[in-house]
């Protein structure tokens, strides 16, 4: 009996030796903004995922550290246990979806094909033959994928959102990929008028994020948080900010 007492006591202390360990979060600066917004020295100084990830650790009294990863490098090391969260992901988007832990969804996302202006909108695959579609590199486009295996649609990978509309701009590229949160703060901030953005053809995907399974506990701990912060509408209000709207009280 004593020792099941002394078992059960370490359990319930796991959690506070845990307390001042930082959480590994993983933000690459391929997320384009206000996902994630990065300075000139390349630390990771604004955006959504800060907003998360910084409120998460408030919540459970805990220290972060970001990790600036390639998008190729995110899902190894949640695997390996050397980073413990990276958000904005899909089970969808990732070669191993079972052997991570999954939040509940965030929020939903609608995927984008930008063009010139003055060009044809888009509103079937069959509309992209031939075309040269700029990505960002390490993302996946399951709508696509098919197409652009086959060579009928040409994929074009740069780091930035930024760079893809240059080439856009300069007649390099035929559409580019992106998802609203990021094209329309893309116009917002830049006043850019140069394009016009039609929704891709499937649902708007939700977006979660990838714990690994290396804590268990740990993993608890972030997922409820987590959880407290989409059922408060914290996530939400930041997401209104950076869409530019004016938040409800």
């Amino acid at each position: 009996m004593r020792a099941l007492c002394l078992i059960l006591l370490c359990f319930s202390v796991l959690p506070a030796a845990n307390a001042s360990d930082p959480v590994r979060a993983i933000v690459s600066d391929s997320n384009t903004p206000p996902y994630a917004i990065f300075n000139a020295d390349n630390v990771l100084q604004a955006g959504l995922s800060k907003d998360i990830i910084d409120e998460l650790a408030r919540q459970l009294s805990r220290p972060v550290q970001y990790l600036n990863l390639p998008r190729a490098r995110v899902e190894p090391w949640l695997l390996q246990g050397e980073a413990d969260i990276a958000c904005f992901l899909s089970p969808d988007w990732v070669i191993h979806p079972k052997q991570l832990l999954w939040t509940e969804a965030l929020f939903n996302t609608q995927q984008l094909m930008v063009r010139l202006r003055d060009a044809k909108p888009v509103s079937a695959v069959q509309h992209l033959a031939g075309k040269r579609v700029g990505t960002t590199r390490g993302f996946t486009y399951p709508e696509l994928e098919q197409v652009f295996r086959s060579g009928d649609v040409i994929r074009d990978d740069a780091h930035s959102l930024e760079s893809n509309l240059l080439r856009l701009k300069q007649g390099r590229l035929d559409i580019v990929m992106t998802v609203d949160l990021s094209y329309h703060f893309y116009i917002k901030t830049s006043d850019d008028q140069s394009f016009a953005a039609d929704p891709l053809w499937s649902a708007p995907p939700a977006v979660y994020c990838g714990l690994s399974r290396h804590n268990p506990a740990g993993a608890q701990q972030l997922n409820a948080a987590l959880s407290r912060m989409v059922q408060s509408g914290f996530i939400q209000r930041r997401l209104t900010f950076y869409m530019g709207r004016l938040a409800a009280d």
